[in-house]
């Protein structure tokens, strides 16, 4: 899916606006805002489009909630659907047309291929703080794979502090390990002791508690004593363990200790001293042979350049020579074309001498011919007015023939215009008509009103029959008093409240009894199972043994009477006191004893006696409650009916007489717009007849017919008026313009007869002019205008040889000869400073000879130089592999002092000694660290004590003996939990009477308690558990796809810095997540900068999502300032990672910063389509590119 257009309707501070978001090669598109622009309005608005605008949005603050929409055109390959969003809470979703879309958000669906806002935000959203925020995660997570991978992938934050939080609380919940006073359950599970403590203070007898007690302490000690057996089992076979782990390693070191030892004192030095020194030997010896083989070459190259010799002085005028040279060229050339030169001038004072012939002038000198020729201002004086001759001949002829034409048109308009009449007045015409039609179109509105009346009446009737309960008559219906809608729907909602609580103290009432009769039937049942000794019961017997006992000792004891009253009441056991006394308390004894013994159930029994008073007590009163509300229903009922007695029906509910109160007011509403719609079709028809009736008025005062309109209508009428008021006004415009033309023909006659004389005038001042200039050239005045012409020619012709016989005479031929003069004179000179055995020779030859010369010098010359230089080159080269030999022997003398030799052979065995000290000690390094890991935290001395004076056999042995004992230990353990659990229970089934129901109450609470922290510590548990799982099944299954394409990513983002990501394993099998540099060189994510990390980041979420979309429908990925922290460089490898996204999906990126905008169109090109917040504003709600 993708978003072709967003359209910003009313929306935060945008009113109409639309982003353009076209496809092209790359569905890359940059939206660039500065602050306060409405990028972050734009970015919300995709999401609201998407999946709603939010209840408490904070972009309604320019339009109100009820106006606010956005909109947009969405693509899912060839479908297309265009949308439009409201702000509310059910059918916000709208067609183009503002309707609600049939099926609601069902049609996103096959867009959103089941995304929703969270997902979306999660997987498809990126901006800058989410970006830091995964790379500082990276970094805490240092090197767990797995929680990078998930929580880039997924786009989860803070997995990290979630796992933490889940482990902090489960910890404060429960914990396998050390009791701790802290946690929820270890705080329970004090209360239950407690409480269980109070239970059996009020409950056990003393010699019972003792068994118990006992007989519990003994399974506990036993189970301590197997516990300790196999703690020191368990610690035993850890021994043994140990030993055989580190028993091999053990030996290595003693024995590398040994060889350590065995080699003394030896000066430590680099570990490429070998190389060092073998490349320094290698390269001394290939200086030296270079050496020699350049001085040789040296020596050979200075004998040739002492042969080498030339001449000086031509080399130091070799620019005069140069020059010499150049200039025999020229005069060479120069004397070739003299007779050429000389011949053209004869021919061009022939052509003169014949030109002046033709014109009668036979002066035989060309100078003198020169001479009269005549200046060029006169010749142009004759040809200009030869030139206008025809045209003002011309003009004479035309003004005559156009003078003629206008006298003739001017004649037949006057006679048109006498046999016009007088135009007929319609200007009244005119002005009805135009009030007429200013009034609109009448007759449809007439066929409105009629229409709209019957439309009014049809839907009186129709509402007034289907009005339920029906009222047959129109005019009872607007009589009748009825009750204001606020009281019937505050009746309706104290119907509806009364009712409710009838239904609920009903529903009570019911429980209430059903708990009631539960109750009596457990204590029933109680009764009957436990023989329970109640309170009463114990009571009377007790009264009855201390009654029999004081009439004993008032008559046997103190000797005094028994009271008549107790005599009568008892005289059955005054008969045989002694023997009634006895029984008396041995049954007080017997039921206090079976009070005792079932003091549980008392406490039982007790709660359950309590709980039925509580019912009983409580029944009452929902009884009396359901009494009230029935009575309160029933006045409710009577207030109904008295609301109503001016109705003419009975009332029905409230509910129904409210849509009927609403069906009412519109009935009346429909009857007051039926006779507004008969009063507007009155007032319209009144209209249309004074309009008609205008108009024929009007037609009659014309003349014209009316007994025709009588029975047509206004339109028809209107149309006729408006026909007739055409042809008036036609008359009148023919009328008026017939005099307008006989004007203008007036005026055109005068003016051709002006044309015409200005034209004779010119040509008679023309005439004066050219007998002037004729004489001013030397020619007849009475010469024809053709031989004029000719003659013009000729003397141009003229003109023209006489030029070019100055410029042969002066400018060629003389020079020729002066340059000829010049040339000799100079070389002449010249010859006398560098070669005076040339003196006697011609110029031409001399220069010649001086320039074989001067390049034989020149040859010499260079071949010296390059001499010279090969030399210096030589010198050069020595003298660098002299200096090379130096600073390889200076490269190794430190390795010299270090060692205190002074040979390279004495070197190379220091070196050999130390690599070997150097490679004992780093074996003993690896195995000491690797002691230290497998040594359970001990020391390496303690370990070779351990291992010291044991055989690995009798290890290994005692070892699998230790855990046979260990196994048949657990054993035990097994079956003395079971002892142990079976007297604890005896020890705590306990009870007693009120104050043991107390207890055992605390108790219940304390095992709630403790039931709620487990249950709670189960969950956090799991969820922890469940959600690392998730981490490593993810690790899994994307590790290697995921961390190949992540890779490739990385090397884009970091420009090359680093080519790959890969998972390396330490000792312990962790997996670690490194960077690879182009040197094969890994690099830690602990060891990344913070903007590393975040590049990284970046890199695993596109991986994520393009895995994403191989498997599911793409969504727009909207990116939202990414890059604000990133160099240029970096920026626009950034750029690129999105561009290659962009082939896949849209890609949104919004941005504040105008650099990343320029870095986007350097990095990408004409791909990319930027749009300007500003400049979309400016051009009225389009987008436009930048």
């Amino acid at each position: 899916m993708r978003i072709r257009r967003l359209d910003l309707l009313r929306y935060g501070h945008f009113t109409e606006r639309s982003l353009e978001l076209p496809v092209d090669t790359s569905d890359f598109h940059i939206i660039f805002g500065p602050n306060e622009a409405g990028k972050s309005t734009a970015l919300s608005a995709i999401e609201d489009i998407l999946f709603g605008i939010h209840g408490q949005t904070q972009y309604g603050f320019l339009h109100d909630y009820g106006s606010m929409r956005i909109g947009a055109v969405l693509e899912n390959g060839t479908d297309v659907l265009e949308v439009l969003r409201r702000k509310g809470n059910k059918d916000t979703l709208l067609g183009p047309e503002g309707s609600p879309v049939p099926g609601g958000e069902a049609v996103l669906r096959p867009y959103l291929a089941g995304a929703d806002r969270t997902f979306f935000q999660r997987m498809f959203s990126l901006d800058h703080t989410r970006l830091e925020a995964g790379g500082r995660e990276i970094l805490e997570a240092k090197d767990d794979v797995g929680q990078m991978l998930f929580s880039a992938g997924a786009g989860i934050g803070g997995l990290r502090e979630r796992l933490t939080q889940l482990s902090t609380e489960a910890d404060s919940l429960w914990s396998p390990g050390r009791r701790a006073r802290y946690r929820k359950f270890s705080i329970a599970e004090d209360k239950l002791d407690a409480a269980q403590r109070e239970l059996r203070e009020q409950t056990l007898s003393a010699a019972k508690w003792r068994e118990l007690k006992n007989a519990y302490e003994e399974a506990e000690e036993a189970c301590g004593n197997i516990d300790k057996a196999i703690s020191d089992a368990t610690t035993s076979r850890n021994r043994l363990s140990r030993i055989r782990r580190v028993f091999r390693d053990v030996r290595r070191k003693q024995e590398l200790d040994r060889l350590l030892e065995e080699l003394g004192d030896v000066i430590a030095l680099p570990e490429d001293a070998a190389g060092l020194v073998a490349e320094s030997e290698r390269k001394d010896a290939e200086a030296a042979a270079r050496i020699g083989t350049l001085t040789e070459q040296l020596q050979r190259a200075e004998e040739a350049l002492e042969k080498l010799t030339y001449d000086e002085t031509i080399i130091q005028r070799a620019a005069d020579v140069r020059q010499a040279c150049e200039r025999r060229i020229e005069i060479r050339a120069e004397k070739a074309d003299l007779p050429k030169r000389e011949a053209e001038l004869h021919a061009a004072e022939s052509k003169l001498k014949d030109d002046a012939a033709e014109l009668g002038w036979r002066d035989g000198d060309p100078a003198a011919l020169i001479e009269r020729i005549p200046p060029r201002p006169k010749v142009s004086v004759v040809r200009s007015l030869l030139n206008q001759k025809g045209e003002l001949e011309s003009d004479v002829s035309g003004n005559a023939r156009l003078l003629d034409e206008a006298m003739e048109e001017h004649a037949g308009l006057k006679d048109e215009l006498a046999e016009a009449g007088e135009p007929v007045d319609a200007s009244r015409m005119a002005i009805v008509l135009k009030s007429v039609r200013e009034q609109g179109d009448i007759a449809g509105r007439v066929r409105s009103a009629a229409e709209g009346l019957k439309n009014a009446r049809s839907r009186v009737a129709r509402r007034l029959s289907a009005l339920d309960p029906g009222i047959g008559d129109e005019a009872a219906l607007t009589s009748m008093s009825v009750p204001a809608r606020a009281k019937v729907q505050a009746q309706r909602e104290k119907q509806d409240d009364c009712q409710r609580r009838l239904t609920e103290t009903q529903q009570r009432v019911a429980s209430v009894q059903q708990e009631l009769d539960g109750a009596v039937a457990a204590l029933e049942q109680a009764m009957r199972d436990e023989q329970v000794v109640t309170a009463e019961e114990l009571k009377d017997a007790r009264g009855r043994r201390d009654v029999v006992w004081r009439l004993v000792k008032l008559k046997h004891i103190k000797g005094q009477p028994i009271p008549p009253d107790q005599a009568a009441q008892y005289k059955d056991e005054i008969e045989d006191l002694a023997g009634a006394f006895e029984p008396a308390v041995v049954r007080a004894d017997e039921l206090a004893d079976r009070r005792f013994d079932h003091a549980e159930a008392a406490g039982r029994i007790a709660e359950i006696k309590r709980k039925i008073e509580e019912q009983e007590t409580l029944l009452g009163q929902v009884q009396d409650n359901e009494k009230k509300l029935v009575e309160e229903g029933e006045q409710l009922k009577a207030d109904w009916a008295a609301l109503w007695t001016g109705a003419l029906f009975e009332p029905e509910a409230p509910e129904t007489m409210l849509e009927w109160l609403e069906d009412r007011d519109g009935i009346l509403e429909a009857i007051e717009a039926r006779d507004e719609a008969d009063s507007a079709l009155e007032a319209v028809r009144g209209e249309e007849q004074a309009a008609r009736q205008q108009l024929i008025d009007e037609l009659a005062a014309l003349g014209v017919d009316v007994g025709t309109l009588e029975s047509d209508g206004l339109p028809i009428v209107v149309e006729r008026a408006a026909e007739e008021l055409r042809l008036r006004e036609a008359e009148a415009d023919r009328k008026s313009q017939l005099e307008k033309d006989v004007a203008e023909a007036g005026k055109l006659v005068a003016r051709r007869q002006r044309d015409l004389e200005a034209a004779k005038k010119a040509l008679a001042e023309w005439q004066d002019k050219w007998t002037v200039a004729l004489g001013d050239l030397g020619l007849a005045v009475d010469t024809a205008a053709d031989a004029v012409d000719a003659q013009i020619g000729i003397v141009d012709q003229m003109r023209e040889t006489a030029g070019r016989i100055n410029s042969l005479r002066h400018d060629r031929i003389e020079k020729i000869q002066w340059d000829v003069a010049d040339f000799e004179n100079v070389v002449s000179q010249l010859v006398q400073i560098v070669a005076s055995d040339l003196a006697d020779k011609a110029a031409d030859d001399a220069v010649a000879a001086l320039e074989t010369r001067l390049n034989e010098a020149e040859r010499i010359q260079g071949l010296r130089e390059k001499q010279d230089e090969d030399v210096e080159s030589l010198k050069e080269q020595i003298e660098t592999l002299e200096g090379q030999r130096q600073e390889l022997a200076a490269s190794i003398s430190h390795l010299k002092q270090t060692a205190d030799v002074d040979n390279n052979d004495k070197l190379k065995a220091a070196i050999e000694r130390s690599d070997n000290q150097r490679a004992l000690w780093e074996e003993r390094q690896k195995i000491t660290e690797k002691l230290q890991q497998d040594g359970d935290g001990k020391t390496v001395d303690e370990l070779e004590a351990e291992c010291e004076g044991l055989a690995i056999d009798e290890v290994a042995a005692r070892e699998e003996s230790v855990q046979a004992e260990l196994e048949d230990l657990r054993k035990q353990q097994g079956e003395a939990g079971d002892v142990r659990s079976q007297t604890r229970q005896a020890y705590q089934a306990i009870g007693g009477d009120d104050a043991a129901a107390q207890a055992a109450a605390a108790r219940e609470v304390a095992l709630t308690e403790m039931g709620e922290a487990a249950e709670r510590y189960v969950q956090v548990k799991t969820s922890a558990i469940l959600l690392q799982w998730a981490i490593d099944r993810y690790r899994r299954e994307k590790q290697a796809p995921l961390l190949k394409r992540a890779g490739q990513l990385f090397q884009v983002m970091t420009a090359g810095s680093f080519t790959s990501l890969q998972v390396d394993f330490d000792d312990q099998d962790n997996a670690h997540l490194t960077g690879v540099r182009p040197d094969e060189s890994v690099v830690p994510v602990s060891g990344m900068s913070t903007g590393t990390a975040d590049q990284l980041y970046l890199a695993l979420r596109v991986a994520s999502i393009e895995d994403y979309l191989e498997r599911a429908q793409a969504l727009p990925f909207v990116a939202d300032d990414l890059f604000i922290n990133f160099d240029n460089d970096r920026a626009a490898a950034g750029f690129r990672l999105l561009g290659q996204m962009a082939e896949k999906t849209q890609v949104l990126f919004f941005t504040h910063h105008h650099h990343l905008l320029d870095i986007a169109t350097a990095t990408l090109g004409t791909s990319v389509n930027c749009i300007s917040l500003n400049e979309m504003a400016a051009a009225g709600g389009i987008a436009l590119s930048v």
